[in-house]
């Protein structure tokens, strides 16, 4: 049973202070495209994590996407439908927390950078709502990986809060995961 107070449901305080805490630490390095900038986009998230491997070893991870079925338990079925590409533009069919979707590569930087546009299988490139960006910062002890995702579309507007949440705990087991498999 939910306990719900004058309209006050334990746990959304917090969802909703995640995300105001999430825009204020956002990246004003990742490139947005314009429809799905941060600042008027409903669902945003926000995670950072020091990895202690160099940006190229942990972009590697990240940037072989057929490899994230062995150390990310949320993907399974990865298969790139552009065989041979790898970087921008190439497009990747997958499922993720047993959900099929497809994603583009729409941003490549070797060792700096990765972003994607994610739609499932009831969407088109062309009716989307989410664009997951990824970006790599050396550092003296390794890199700092952040990687923020927005969210525009339909089901995103519902319930912001909530969907903003989910995402960032994913996006936590994703960077731990990351540096599992990067971390020497």
């Amino acid at each position: 049973m939910l306990l719900m107070i004058s309209g006050y449901m334990p746990g959304l305080a917090a969802q909703s202070s995640e995300m105001l805490s999430d825009r204020a630490h956002r990246d004003l390095a990742i490139h947005w495209p314009a429809a799905y900038d941060p600042s008027i986009a409903p669902v945003f998230s926000h995670n950072a994590l020091l990895i202690h491997a160099d940006c190229h070893r942990t972009f590697a991870r990240l940037a072989d996407a057929t490899d994230w079925p062995n150390w990310l338990v949320i993907v399974k079925d990865v298969v790139n439908e552009t065989p041979g590409k790898v970087g921008q533009g190439a497009l990747y069919r997958l499922r993720i927390f047993n959900s099929p979707i497809q994603s583009l590569v729409s941003e490549f930087v070797a060792d700096q950078r990765i972003s994607w546009i994610p739609f499932g299988a009831d969407e088109t490139i062309t009716r989307h709502g989410h664009y997951h960006a990824w970006h790599f910062v050396p550092q003296s002890a390794g890199c700092l990986v952040i990687t923020e995702e927005t969210g525009v579309g339909p089901g995103d507007r519902k319930d912001p809060t909530a969907v903003s949440h989910l995402m960032h705990k994913a996006h936590e087991l994703w960077l731990e995961s990351l540096k599992y498999i990067s971390e020497p």
